[in-house]
């Protein structure tokens, strides 16, 4: 009798160590529509299980597993359990009653079998959501640094009363731009049914790292009117049948690749989609310590948040001030970039013309691209030295032996100076060169005077301010008068930047915007390359009235 009782106990124990379980998820599939068959084998055995069956109707996917491990004590012994879940993927292409038959799975020496499973497939959903929030993204893989845009969509049935946020999603892993969104319904057909459907939240975001990143749920709590299944009707009709909902949408996986190592190049500036490089630069003569000012303007649908500044010129002739910059949203998918350089000239220099290589990466050609950007010659002169040509300068740096410079390339000057005569004039008879040479002197010494003046901020009278800006308004604005009449309350030698007088100014920020704004639009006008129209100059009297305040206060 006791042997009967282990052996039945024995058996039962070994039964129960080897079952199969199936499922379907969801139980009603939709056509067209992919859903998962799961296998959950729970054995003691440490074999891989083996799986064989007959699908009918549908097609099979995938396959991905899943293990897990207990462990139990029975009279004082250790037993453990692995649970297997073998998930297949499949899909049926129309409405139909399809089976899995044939299920067979060995494990452990054991062989399972199973009956027939039969699934649903529907043609549409038996009872369709009234309410949901859904993220819909422009595409799920992307380059790391590649845009992305993202929208949250609120679908209803029903009228929607209120619309309360209880959690923004916080995207991270991603650099983001939030957009204001237009809240305007439109009518839309989703899951074969008609929906109101409004934008609530919308950003363009850039992965910062490879791999798996996720567009997390927007949250929102919904009073709706629950008395209409119609999205058009009913409206106002039934407040006394309100009801509350809380909406979420599903949590969104991006795979991030990582950027070709291969053929990178060295001047790769870390852009993702095609851009536009422009440079500007308001002259190409100086005098020395006068500001240099020049404008450096990206556009493209890339990260420019992270961009940093190129260098443009490269002279010891020339000191350097830290460039700023500025980003403007160009719609929802693009964006500019300008960055503002500013050097002052030292000594006398010329600085021939160069072209720099801007590269970046195309996604959709998966390869580095590059564009020239042609960065204008500048030619600095008036500190009381011969100009020095490009190559002259290099033979001299480079102090080569024996190997005097040419009298033609040695003759060749730039700038304002005063000209320089070679030993030849002396063999010239008489001494009208001498009177040449001095009248020449006294003009260009005149021309200095009249430049440091200018260049020191000379302080006009009253009238002489009155007259300027009424000039302004009646003849029209001009970058140049304007520049001049704004470098007036310049009071600060290190501040050479127009941009810097507004904002360091006792204006209103309405009106230091306004002017800034002018100032770009007429530079702009001024020194565009016709590709891009400017914008209409307006004379914001309101504005001049308050800067006429500020020479006051200055004693101008």
């Amino acid at each position: 009798m006791k042997a009967f009782v282990f052996m039945f106990f024995t058996l039962l124990m070994a039964s129960s160590l080897a079952q199969l379980k199936i499922s379907v998820n969801p139980l009603n599939p939709l056509k067209e529509e992919s859903f998962n068959v799961i296998f959950e084998i729970t054995t003691d055995s440490e074999d891989e299980p083996m799986v064989s069956f007959d699908p009918v109707g549908v097609e099979v996917l995938g396959r991905s597993q899943e293990v897990s491990l207990s462990t139990t004590i029975i009279n004082g012994r250790f037993s453990s359990t692995r649970k297997i879940k073998l998930i297949y993927e499949m899909v049926s292409e129309r409405e139909r009653l399809a089976r899995i038959t044939n299920i067979k799975v060995e494990v452990g020496g054991q062989t399972l079998k199973h009956a027939p499973v039969q699934i649903k497939i529907l043609s549409k959903r038996k009872e369709p959501r009234n309410i949901f929030l859904q993220a819909e993204v422009s595409k799920t893989e992307a380059f790391i640094g590649e845009g992305i845009d993202v929208k949250y969509y609120l679908y209803s049935r029903a009228p929607i009363i209120q619309t309360e946020f209880k959690a923004f999603p916080k995207l991270n892993g991603f650099i983001k731009r939030f957009h204001k969104v237009n809240e305007t319904e439109e009518a839309v057909e989703y899951e074969g049914m008609v929906y109101r459907r409004s934008l609530k939240y919308s950003a363009r975001v850039y992965p910062e790292k490879i791999g798996s990143v996720y567009i997390d749920p927007l949250r929102l709590n919904i009073q709706y009117a629950g008395s209409s299944s119609s999205p058009f009707g009913s409206f106002g009709l039934a407040f006394n049948r309100f009801k509350s909902k809380g909406v979420a949408s599903t949590k969104i996986e991006i795979k991030v690749l990582p950027l070709p190592t291969e053929g990178i190049p060295n001047n790769f500036m870390g852009l993702v989609g095609d851009h536009e490089f422009r440079f500007v630069n308001t002259k190409s003569k100086y005098v020395v310590n006068e500001a240099i000012e020049a404008k450096l303007e990206v556009v493209g649908p890339g990260a420019l948040e992270k961009m940093e500044a190129p260098s443009v010129y490269k002279d010891d002739a020339l000191e350097q001030f830290d460039t700023k910059s500025e980003f403007f949203e160009v719609g929802t998918n693009s964006g500019r970039k300008v960055f503002d350089y500013t050097y002052l000239a030292r000594a006398n220099v010329t600085i021939a013309e160069r072209e720099i290589k801007m590269a970046y990466f195309d996604p959709d050609d998966k390869s580095y691209k590059e564009k020239t950007l042609v960065v204008p010659g500048l030619i600095i002169g008036g500190g009381g030295e011969q100009v020095i040509d490009p190559l002259v300068r290099t033979q001299r740096d480079e102090n080569v032996e024996n190997k005097p410079i040419s009298k033609k390339v040695a003759d060749i000057t730039y700038g304002i100076v005063a000209p320089l005569f070679t030993e030849e004039w002396k063999s010239i008879p008489m001494n009208w060169h001498k009177w040449v040479t001095g009248a020449l002197f006294i003009v260009i010494i005149i021309q200095l005077l009249e430049l440091l003046i200018s260049a020191s901020g000379f302080r006009r009278s009253k009238s002489d301010v009155d007259e300027v800006i009424k000039s302004l308004k009646k003849r029209g604005l001009t970058y140049s008068s304007l520049t001049n009449l704004l470098y007036m309350l310049n009071d600060k030698p290190d501040v050479t930047s127009v941009k810097q007088i507004i904002k360091e100014s006792g204006l209103t920020q309405n009106e230091k915007d306004y002017f800034i704004e002018l100032v770009m639009n007429l530079e702009n006008k001024n020194f565009s390359d016709g590709k891009e129209k400017a914008k209409k100059v307006r004379f914001k009297a309101s504005a001049f009235k308050s800067l006429r305040k500020e020479f006051k206060n200055a004693g101008l």
